[in-house]
C-alpha cells in the first residue's frame, strides 16, 4: 500500500489509509522507535510527469531520554508534503505546483514509493535532545545511578567552571587612542 503506480489515480485524487510498523519504514537502531503502528492518511494527485503526496502520520514514537538513557513514548502527529518526480523528465510537471520547500523523491516507472519519504520524516520529527521530561535529573556522575528513580550516597562532584579564571583577572583602564 506505500507504493501507488500513476494509473491508479484518477483525476481528483487518490486517498491512501494505512498502517505503517518499523519494518515498512526500515528505521535502523539509532531512529526513534515506533509503539505498535504509526496511522497515514494521505492524497496522492498525479499530475502528467510528476505527482504530489500531501499526508499525516499519527502514533507514539519511543525515544532514549538523552539525560538518564531510559526509553520514553511521545505522540507524533506528523503533516508532510512529497512530490515525486521522473528524473528523465524533471522541470515539465504540472501536479506539484511545487514549492521550492518541497521534498523532491524519484518517481521510477510511473510509480510512487512512498517508503523513503515516510522514514525522512519520521527521524526528522524526533527532537535532538529528547528529555523525558524537563526536570529529568539524569545519572549519577560517579556511581551512573538513574536519579529520578533513587538517590545515591555518592558526593557530590564539583567541576571547576573553565572561566574560573576570569574571576582573578582584573580589568585594566583602556587609554583613549591617540589622534
Amino acid at each position: 500500500m506505500l507504493t501507488v503506480s500513476l494509473r491508479d489515480v484518477p483525476p481528483e485524487g487518490l486517498r491512501v489509509a494505512c498502517a505503517v510498523s518499523r519494518e515498512d519504514l526500515r528505521l535502523a537502531e539509532k531512529d526513534p522507535g515506533i509503539k505498535d503502528v504509526l496511522a497515514l492518511t494521505a492524497y496522492v494527485y498525479a499530475g502528467e510527469t510528476d505527482c504530489r503526496v500531501d499526508g499525516e502520520l499519527h502514533g507514539v514514537l519511543i525515544h532514549e531520554c538523552v539525560r538518564c538513557l531510559e526509553l520514553f513514548d511521545r505522540p507524533a502527529d506528523i503533516l508532510f508534503r512529497a512530490v515525486y518526480q521522473d528524473p528523465e523528465r524533471r522541470g515539465a510537471g504540472d501536479a506539484g505546483d511545487g514549492d521550492e520547500a518541497d521534498d523532491v523523491y524519484p518517481m521510477v516507472t510511473a510509480r510512487v514509493d512512498l517508503h523513503d519519504a515516510l522514514r525522512e520524516h519520521v527521524i526528522l520529527s524526533a527532537p535532538m535532545q529528547p528529555l523525558c521530561s524537563e526536570d529529568c535529573r539524569g545519572l549519577c556522575q560517579v556511581c551512573g545511578q538513574n536519579l529520578n528513580t533513587a538517590a545515591c550516597a555518592c558526593e557530590e562532584v564539583k567541576v571547576a567552571s573553565p572561566f574560573a579564571v576570569l574571576r582573578d583577572v582584573r580589568v585594566l583602564s583602556r587609554k583613549p587612542p591617540v589622534s
